[in-house]
């Protein structure tokens, strides 16, 4: 039996992989083997067999072989639907026979009646127990889903580890907004990336909606004058949820369930310049140690031990629930050459082997070794794509943001039909950004990219468009990784490069992170199969990430935590430093920040830093801490400046604080005088010995002096005087030949530097000399009117904020007080008037209807 069941796994990977060459035309036969109607009954023996009789079966085994048959068999002459659902309900994958079952009811979540009776009443039993209830609405679950489901309601540190189809997000909202339903509870779910934000944020209303859920509100943004009546889903990126510990006696005092997903971006705080995955982590240190947390959770794709991360990060046992099955069957298929010869191969987790065998017609193949992107390589695969997925959603990754557009850019020159369905999104973008904005020609063609510069209201709606599967083709950089649910059945990769050029500090995928990314493929409950082409294998060939033997495995990691190994490794230069009182400069680029984080938490807590230090592996003496005390009673700053700036060495805040001409500061950006006032707050910066590591470590090069300043110092003022995008992207720079690469380097200039970097790095000025001013607040939003200020901290993309004021709300609107009743006022407002809106404004608003 054991050979049998060899053997048809064998027959049906074959008949794929001929199937997916003869699609390429890497073979000038039909090469396609048949599906035999022996095969059929020889795999419904071993699924049968496997499933009833074999203990410690193979699950992905059995989820491959079905996969595999259900796409090459000849539906009309076999209908397997019956078998297919019984199988999947035996392995505890119920959910997965939705793909085969075209009547599948998903209003109350019934499928097909079997022809037997007794089939019938095996699957109603099958299918009770995993089951669950909530306000009259059944949910139909996997065995694994439930394992999480029952663990979400016993435990209260939570560890998770699947695949990324396997279907724990879902459950963790699910769960989740029961309680949510059921107790005055709030829950704080922090994720890494913006673009996530919105998907969550629009996840979440959704399912209140369909639970019937009151009382509640969702926002993107911490108000401590928020109001407790409500049970508030707080959904924040690491930078939102950490700065409202700024304020500690406000911060999250409600009783609350922590939510970490995509916890796999802590893996970067190993890396001396990756500020936000230390920022994720000392986030979850400050919940540590906040009383109100019930429930922490935990989450993340194909982490080894993630109950030993949860215990090291928040000091309690975890309950580990992990799982290296997925409902989706990952395909890598790969173009190797090997002596002079080209070879098309196709590799799947459960073989040990790749197959393999020569392409017939490899003078096609162009740019195989390279890292440039010529045309010709560009044509090759363009026509690869139409080839391999003219009928499917396709995600073709690029190494970099710009290469992303450029990619996209020739695609669209080089096809012919133009797609009627993106007009009123073509006209949208350019009345909201330019008339030059490339993503306006590639939508003509139906090709868009993605990456993480996008605009808030583009990434939302572009989101929704891929989504609605109105763009097949879509060019992405690595925001494909962190959880975005973008549906495609093919993913097409190049190589690991994250570069076109090489240097010195250039980054390749990780083995990992190339996991991740062919899980990406196949979109759940919609394809039983996703496939990953590489188009040049050589790429990945020496790198120590991959296993020559294995290239493409599923790979899990193990994540570092804490400080600890950093320390250690610069422990003699940290302390030398600590004893001599130095304050960090650009010279100590390895290991300032630890410097800073430890003068910092010895300000914030006295001796007992000591046990703060150990929770993150720094290991200090009680006469090391004694002397930092010391050191930093002995410095002018007032101690509460020091602790709202906790990235800064106090040292280096004490320079401000003594050496800056105190002058009045602007309070909101339309003073007259601010523009100068910012200019000579950056010019000090600049000029400060003490400082300038940290100008140059927020301003880019081009922009720190001459020309490239004063562009920055109007950035900063329009787009906090609430110029609207568009404007701003008016004028000579903004057309011509370089009309895309301007409006593209000043989209990223106001995202990344305006409205997050100069906020932190003048933030220490502002908190020394005017606590009450609120201009960095509009430089971070990009508005200063408080209505346009209130909808962005909301959740509403800026530029639609600045259209909403201008034309839902008056003045005579809001003769009102308080903070609360401004936001229920713009709630109901935007209820009120939302049918009337145009449809993309209509998107970007659907979390709050």
């Amino acid at each position: 039996m054991d050979e049998l069941i060899k053997s048809v796994l064998d027959k049906w990977l074959e008949i794929e992989y001929y199937h997916v060459a003869n699609k390429a035309r890497f073979v000038n036969s039909d090469g396609t083997l048949k599906v035999s109607y022996k095969l059929i009954l020889d795999t419904i023996r071993c699924l049968d067999y496997l499933t009833t009789v074999k203990n410690n079966y193979s699950l992905n085994y059995v989820i491959t072989v079905i996969a595999l048959m259900w796409e090459h068999v000849e539906r009309d002459e076999y209908d397997l639907r019956n078998f297919i659902l019984k199988i999947l309900t035996r392995i505890g994958y119920p959910t997965s026979a939705i793909i085969v079952d075209d009547k599948f009811d998903i209003s109350d979540g019934k499928f097909f009646r079997p022809n037997s009776v007794i089939d019938m009443l095996a699957l109603t039993l099958q299918h009770q127990k995993n089951e669950i209830k909530i306000n009259e609405n059944v949910f139909l679950l996997t065995d694994f889903q439930m394992e999480i489901w029952n663990g979400l309601n016993e435990e209260k540190l939570i560890g998770i580890s699947a695949p990324t189809s396997a279907g724990k997000s879902f459950i963790i909202l699910l769960n989740t907004v029961s309680k949510i339903i059921s107790e005055n509870i709030d829950v704080v779910y922090i994720i890494p990336t913006l673009s996530l934000l919105n998907q969550v944020t629009e996840d979440y209303n959704k399912m209140l909606k369909k639970l019937g859920a009151e009382n509640y509100k969702i926002v993107n943004g911490f108000n401590p004058n928020s109001d407790n009546n409500f049970n508030t889903i707080y959904v924040l990126t690491q930078e939102k949820a950490l700065a409202a510990f700024s304020n500690e006696k406000t911060a999250f005092s409600k009783k609350m369930i922590l939510v970490a997903d995509e916890i796999q971006n802590i893996e970067r705080i190993k890396m001396d310049s990756d500020l936000r995955s230390k920022i994720l982590y000392d986030t979850l240190i400050e919940f540590r140690n906040n009383k109100n947390v019930e429930q922490i959770i935990i989450s993340g794709p194909r982490i080894e031990e993630i109950d030993t991360l949860g215990h090291r990060i928040f000091g309690k046992k975890a309950h580990d629930i992990t799982t290296n099955i997925s409902p989706v069957l990952n395909l890598t298929y790969s173009i190797k050459k090997i002596n002079e010869r080209f070879y098309f191969k196709q590799y799947c987790s459960i073989k040990d082997n790749a197959f393999s065998r020569p392409i017939s017609n490899a003078n096609t193949i162009v740019g195989y070794g390279n890292k440039q992107y010529s045309d010709e390589y560009l044509e090759f695969l363009i026509n690869f794509i139409q080839k391999i997925g003219s009928q499917d959603q396709n995600i073709i990754f690029a190494p970099t943001s710009s290469k992303a557009k450029e990619i996209a850019c020739f695609f669209s020159d080089k096809i012919s039909d133009k797609s009627k369905d993106l007009n009123e999104l073509i006209e949208y973008y350019r009345d909201s950004i330019s008339e030059n904005y490339a993503m306006c020609n590639t939508l003509e063609k139906g090709i868009a990219y993605h990456h993480g510069k996008l605009p808030m209201h583009v990434r939302m709606t572009l989101e929704k468009a891929i989504s609605d599967k109105v763009i097949q083709n879509v060019i992405c950089t690595t925001t494909l990784m962190q959880g975005v649910n973008m549906p495609a059945q093919n993913i097409i990769i190049r190589n690991p490069h994250l570069y076109t050029r090489k240097r010195t500090d250039s980054a390749e995928l990780s083995s990992y992170e190339m996991a991740n990314l062919r899980g990406r493929a196949g979109r759940l409950l919609k394809d039983f199969i996703g496939r990953t082409y590489v188009l040049d294998e050589s790429g990945f060939e020496g790198l120590d990430e991959y296993n020559q033997f294995d290239l493409f495995e599923d790979t899990s990691v193990e994540l570092p935590v804490g400080y600890g190994d950093k320390y250690e490794e610069y422990k003699y230069e940290v302390d030398e430093v600590l004893s001599k009182n130095e304050s960090v400069n650009a010279g100590m680029n390895k290991y300032g920040y630890l410097v800073s984080y430890i003068r910092q938490t010895v300000l914030r807590y006295g001796k007992s830093a000591i046990t703060r230090m150990n929770e993150v592996g720094i290991n200090l003496t009680k006469e090391q801490v004694a002397a930092i005390i010391s050191k930093m009673n002995n410095i002018s700053v007032p101690k509460e400046i020091c602790l709202k700036n906790r990235y800064w060495d106090p040292l280096v805040l004490d320079s401000i604080y003594t050496e800056f001409e105190s002058k009045k500061l602007p309070n909101i950006p339309i003073e007259r005088g601010a523009k100068t006032r910012l200019n000579e707050m950056l010019k000090f910066l600049r000029d400060n010995s003490s400082t300038s590591h940290m100008y140059n470590q927020y301003v880019p090069q081009q922009h720190r002096e001459g020309i490239g300043r004063s562009l920055l110092c109007n950035a900063c003022m329009d787009w906090s005087c609430e110029k609207p995008l568009s404007e701003i992207l008016s004028g000579e720079r903004y057309s011509g030949e370089d009309a895309t690469e301007n409006i593209d380097s000043m989209i990223d200039t106001l995202q990344k530097v305006v409205s997050f970097n100069i906020p932190l790095l003048l933030k220490p000025i502002f908190d020394i000399y005017e606590n009450e001013s609120i201009f960095l607040l509009c430089m971070q939003a990009g508005a200063y009117k408080p209505i346009t200020r209130r909808m962005i901290e909301i959740g509403i993309p800026r530029e639609t904020a600045i259209y909403l004021n201008g034309k839902l709300f008056d003045k005579s609107v809001f003769d009102i007080k308080g903070e609360v009743d401004v936001e229920s006022t713009i709630r109901n407002v935007i209820k009120k008037k939302y049918a009337f809106l145009p449809y993309w404004i209509q998107v970007q608003l659907e979390f709050m209807i």
